[in-house]
């Protein structure tokens, strides 16, 4: 296997309380690695050890199979970590032009090839300023300089965060396309599940700054269960006749009269008997599987909110 990142007791404390405690996570060249966690849990306190913008308290990165950080390792790597900053009364070729200039890359036509990479008609925006640009294009023109110099990997905390469904979807395809089409090895953090579950390759689940589990996303897809869902108009009734009556046992209360069930998925028919003939309303009934939010607030026992 070739690492492109590799952590080793990844450790972060400021004064003396670890907000990234022991963190060991390992990114394949060429995957998308989706680091999930809630708001606080150390996804960007992590990334920015990552890039060397903060020191590290314990434990080593290693990059690109070197712990000896140079400039020849950091021109590999583009970023986008918090909110993208630019001269908001310069067009986006400007602000592109002096990231080139200051980052030493010859090819001017870069700046071109990476405002089209990221969906930026050069023709339409050329005379447009940066201030007059929406959030979602904002969030593509950081992209664009994050690639400018055709990195090799790319880190980006929350590059989906405030935008609207057709900006997430955008932002995705980008991605997708860097992927698939530039090799480009991604991380990217994020606390809205759904998208990470189009994206990643591999995820990693950081919860009060320690890693709880790094997955394949594929294994993760085999492990989800599969379960019965069940809309009733009482769920302690409900619970009370599958745990007497159908010796069914390993169900959850979602919410309100909603159940869960996952075993004896092939009693449909019995179950929805058995709740009529006593008295239950049944207003759903539908089998489903496990999504990537079921698998988080498994893992993180249901704390906090992402």
């Amino acid at each position: 296997m070739e690492y492109v990142i590799r952590t080793h007791n990844l450790t972060k404390k400021y004064k003396g309380v670890s907000v990234v405690d022991n963190l060991n996570i390992n990114i394949e060249k060429g995957e998308i690695y989706g680091f999930l966690g809630q708001n606080g849990a150390g996804k960007t306190t992590t990334l920015r050890m990552l890039m060397g913008l903060i020191r590290i308290s314990q434990g080593e990165v290693e990059l690109f199979g070197q712990n000896n950080y140079s400039k020849k390792i950091y021109k590999k790597i583009g970023s986008l970590i918090e909110y993208p900053g630019f001269y908001p009364n310069l067009t986006a070729e400007e602000n592109l032009e002096i990231h080139r200039r200051m980052a030493g890359i010859e090819n001017i036509e870069y700046i071109k090839e990476a405002l089209e990479i990221v969906g930026l008609n050069y023709d339409e925006i050329k005379n447009k300023k940066v201030k007059n640009y929406s959030l979602g294009m904002k969030q593509r023109l950081g992209i664009s300089r994050a690639i400018l110099h055709k990195p090799e990997l790319l880190i980006l905390d929350e590059p989906t965060n405030g935008l609207d469904p057709l900006g997430i979807r955008d932002i995705r395809e980008i991605l997708l396309e860097l992927k698939n089409k530039k090799g480009i090895t991604i991380i990217i953090s994020s606390h809205i599940l759904s998208e990470i579950e189009y994206l990643a390759t591999k995820i990693g689940v950081i919860h009060r700054g320690k890693l709880l589990e790094e997955i394949d996303y594929r294994e993760l897809q085999r492990r989800n269960r599969k379960y019965l869902r069940v809309k009733v108009s009482d769920d302690k009734k409900a619970c009370f006749l599958l745990e007497n009556k159908l010796n069914i046992k390993d169900f959850d209360v979602l919410e309100k009269n909603v159940l869960r069930i996952y075993e004896n998925l092939d009693k449909v028919s019995q179950i929805a008997k058995l709740f009529i003939n006593n008295d239950l309303e049944l207003h759903e009934m539908q089998h489903s599987v496990d999504n990537l939010e079921d698998y988080f607030v498994r893992l993180t026992g249901g704390e906090g909110n992402v």
